[in-house]
């Protein structure tokens, strides 16, 4: 009898092991959400988010759910800081949406209020799709081009109103590139551009000390790499080709 006992013991045992075992088979990975910015003439540009979510199967499922304020102009040239972390469920999300409480920027020293259409009650929206799967870190990079996302009403020097419009880029961490150069002459405040089709992708602040800048979180492809200064000197190259995790350095450039 003592024997049985201890047989059908030991066997309870191997089956609790077991099912411990198969229950711990992973069901969510882990989404990590940054933020960069594509230089502006602006002295700060602060963004209070006040919740950062993705999208699964109709509904938001929260990545970051306390307020964090950003000011864009400190991430820039391939700097980025983290808006959110989270183990989520994995599966196929269809959108990213920031929820903003508040904005402020700051002009010649003077503080003014960003207004942001919807930007408390619907949120930003944003794309690609994406697939989170079981047991892996998935990271997405949004580009916020404050250039190209406030919009003053009035003249520069008195203006009635500043509005925040955002244009957004959303690029997954690990099928981005780069191109990075030296400009040999860069004393005149240098910018430099990735473009496609005429259209900006980003920008980056050619440090007037080393000439170097870097464009990042670039997709697989071509571009055309144009760098301008308060000279109007310029440096065009068309054809430049970004490989996934590569940078694509250009070596030395001068303006002309």
């Amino acid at each position: 009898m003592r024997w049985i006992i201890l047989f059908f013991t030991a066997a309870f045992v191997f089956f609790i092991g077991c099912e411990k075992e198969t229950n711990s088979v992973a069901t969510t990975g882990t989404l990590k959400v940054y933020l960069t910015d594509a230089p502006a003439d602006y002295e700060a540009v602060n963004i209070t988010f006040s919740e950062v979510s993705a999208h699964l199967n109709d509904q938001w499922l929260t990545v970051h759910g306390d307020t964090i304020t950003v000011n864009l102009m400190e991430w820039n040239n391939g700097n980025s800081i983290i808006l959110g972390e989270a183990e989520l469920p994995a599966g196929h999300y269809t959108q990213i949406r920031l929820m903003i409480q508040e904005a402020e920027i700051v002009v010649d020293g003077q503080t003014f209020p960003l207004t942001v259409p919807s930007g408390a009650q619907t949120g930003l929206k944003m794309g690609p799709e994406f697939t989170l799967n079981a047991g892996s870190l998935y990271e997405l990079v949004i580009d916020f081009d404050v250039a190209r996302s406030i919009v003053v009403t009035g003249p520069k020097n008195d203006p009635n109103s500043y509005k925040l419009k955002p244009h957004l880029r959303c690029i997954p961490r690990a099928i981005s590139g780069s191109v990075s150069a030296t400009v040999t002459n860069p004393e005149h405040l240098p910018v430099a551009y990735a473009l496609q089709n005429s259209d900006t992708i980003t920008s980056a602040i050619v440090n007037t000390s080393s000439g170097y800048f870097q464009l990042s979180f670039l997709s697989e492809g071509s571009y055309t790499v144009s760098v301008r200064d308060t000279l109007d000197q310029s440096y065009n190259q068309d054809n430049v080709l970004v490989a996934i995790g590569d940078n694509n350095d250009l070596g030395q450039i001068t303006l002309q």
